[in-house]
């Protein structure tokens, strides 16, 4: 017969070199207290302190608030505090810093130890480094959001950041607009220089642009040399709203007409020079489609490139 863990000799010795074998990182804690300086640490396991970079000595009597930085998550920080409060086993993932200030992202789980009478006296924290799998997270967002060249947001993106405008000027009664921009000439670039000096001119333009814009605002490529541009908040008047898109719209069309210095390579440099069309299209508490707002900004464009190019239009129901 198999005989009780407990007659084994030199038991906590026993746990002590099971526990530091583990991958995961292993923290025990005093049950309190829960406000500052939060419970204090009595014991960690070996991974814990190589995951770190934090002794013993560093370590034992500090509260494990000492992992926490100025990107750690505070919602999920308070989420974690009500589930002590509650003595509720709780997992979360987290930011938490090293004692070198690099970051990691932290997968763990806190549950409640209780004495033979029934009282909370410890935590124990079972802890993952999840770092590689949120890249590979990040990586697949990037990938299915993102325009892979410029960073800017895709079409895919750009159709929920529109969806959300559309709704919320449905709600506030303040006018958006939608612009849609597209390159002068832009075929001549790569057709003189090679795509990789159209690449960088995009790549420039995607800043340029986002610099003219708040944050608020959402700047995405459309595809080729095409960009749109949703600008959100506007006014409640129409007027108003059309001198507020003009302003940033004439604020483009002067921005990415500056010269533009293109590296192809240590030896070549090339200057270049480069205008766009704008389409403008205002849109308010109506229930138009995202793609007749996008289509009615691309009319207007178009007839920016006939009007000589290097000019904005405003999209009017009358010119479709």
């Amino acid at each position: 017969m198999t005989p009780p863990i407990t007659d084994l000799p030199n038991l906590p010795k026993l746990l002590e070199i099971c526990l530091d074998s583990l991958n995961d990182a292993i923290v025990i804690t005093e049950a309190e207290t829960i406000d500052k300086p939060g419970p204090k640490i009595i014991w960690a396991n070996k991974v814990f302190y190589e995951r770190n970079g934090y002794t013993p000595e560093e370590i034992i009597g500090q509260s494990p608030r000492i992992l926490q930085g100025p990107k750690t998550d505070r919602a999920t920080l308070d989420k974690v505090r009500t589930a002590l409060e509650k003595w509720q086993s709780i997992r979360v993932e987290i930011l938490n810093y090293r004692k070198n200030g690099s970051t990691y992202w932290n997968e763990f789980e806190i549950v409640p130890i209780a004495n033979e009478k029934g009282w909370y006296t410890h935590w124990v924290s079972v802890q993952r480094d999840i770092t590689e799998r949120k890249k590979i997270e990040y990586q697949i967002h990037q990938l299915a959001f993102y325009d892979e060249l410029t960073n800017l947001p895709n079409r895919r993106l750009l159709s929920d950041r529109l969806n959300q405008s559309i709704c919320a000027s449905k709600r506030s009664g303040l006018y958006g607009a939608v612009m849609f921009l597209d390159l002068d000439n832009f075929k001549s670039l790569n057709d003189k220089h090679g795509h990789k000096a159209g690449d960088l001119l995009l790549v420039e333009v995607a800043s340029r642009l986002t610099n003219c814009v708040r944050e608020v605002d959402t700047v995405a490529r459309f595809g080729g040399d095409e960009f749109v541009i949703v600008l959100c908040q506007l006014g409640e008047d129409k007027e108003v709203s059309k001198i507020q898109a003009a302003i940033v719209a004439e604020k483009i069309r002067t921005t990415l007409a500056k010269p533009y210095s293109l590296m192809l390579h240590a030896e070549e440099n090339i200057e270049h020079r480069c205008t766009a069309s704008i389409g403008v299209n205002l849109f308010i508490n109506h229930d138009a489609s995202e793609d007749d707002i996008l289509k009615w900004a691309d009319i207007a464009m178009y007839q920016a490139k006939e009007a000589g190019r290097n000019s904005i239009h405003f999209y009017e129901a009358k010119a479709e």
